[in-house]
């Protein structure tokens, strides 16, 4: 089912009781027990579109991003390419608030970025930094328990972490420690996961990732991929990502690519209709070619 959550509970028939300061619910009957799905308050919006345009930004007189813009509809996942240096993570600080842009705008659901909409983002950076100690489930759980308002019942923060384990495929893990150079304990991928299952856990609208695929295998990548790419669908979500140099399989789970040089845009659009743009400025990517190491080249 594809919907925005805000809470959700799951239990008998018997053991269910309206919360009359909550807001309205829609029941579905699963066999002998109901799923009750609460979703957000009327007035909130349950999908975000982002767009970008001419965002450029200065450091000393030279220009880190010249008038770059984009946008990404919920559902979809952008993909930020580009060689090293060439602005992928500036655009993201950009792109969540976290650095002042010097001209151009940046727009969620066509209203400027503001505090408000803030909340709604979350960004997923490159390091991980979690307690070696702690099992995954203990790390999810007690950010829950910092993140989550505290009037929501405790049964239903539970409900909602088991949601977010299970729907990035972190469940049979769950109970693994994160391990270090010491002791051995999650894999990369899983980390790298178990980072993005601590933003969800305030249901972000808008989901950005700095090069969330950066240090795993190609199996791993892939995998993490896929889970992003059906979270983002399932959930309406907005998903914006950097990559270095994704395989020719993940490059085309992308929906839309935008290719940075420099700071300076060379593309932007549809991932299907980069061979086409390619050929009308004279150059034909071959064929058996992986596109994504072509176009950075």
């Amino acid at each position: 089912m594809a919907c925005a959550l805000d809470y959700l509970t799951i239990g008998d028939k018997e053991d269910f009781k309206r919360d009359p300061t909550m807001p309205s619910e829609t029941i579905y009957t699963v066999g002998e027990s109901i799923t009750v799905t609460i979703p957000f308050i009327t007035d909130s919006p349950r999908t975000l579109q982002l767009s970008f345009q001419d965002v450029t930004i200065l450091h000393q007189e030279r220009k880190i991003l010249n008038e770059v813009s984009g946008t990404v509809s919920p559902g979809e996942v952008l993909a930020i390419m580009g060689p090293s240096g060439s602005g992928k993570t500036t655009l993201l600080d950009c792109l969540s608030g976290q650095r002042h842009i010097d001209s151009g705008a940046i727009f969620l659901n066509r209203e400027p970025l503001s505090k408000k909409w803030r909340r709604k983002i979350c960004y997923v950076l490159q390091e991980e930094i979690f307690f070696s100690g702690l099992t995954l489930r203990e790390t999810v759980w007690y950010t829950a328990l910092l993140r989550l308002p505290e009037k929501m019942p405790k049964s239903q923060k539970i409900t909602l972490v088991d949601g977010i384990l299970e729907a990035l495929d972190l469940t049979f893990c769950q109970h693994t420690k994160f391990g270090d150079y010491m002791n051995r304990g999650l894999s990369g991928g899983e980390k790298k996961r178990a980072n993005i299952a601590c933003e969800l856990l305030t249901n972000p609208l808008l989901m950005l990732l700095d090069e969330p695929t950066s240090g795993l295998d190609s199996h791993s990548a892939i995998s993490l991929m896929k889970v992003l790419k059906r979270y983002a669908l399932q959930e309406l979500k907005t998903v914006v990502i950097t990559v270095h140099q994704p395989s020719s399989q993940m490059f085309h789970m992308f929906d839309k690519l935008l290719l940075l040089y420099n700071g300076d845009m060379a593309y932007f659009g549809e991932v299907n209709s980069i061979y086409r743009y390619f050929e009308d400025i004279g150059v034909v990517i071959e064929p058996h070619y992986n596109p994504a190491e072509f176009v950075c080249e």
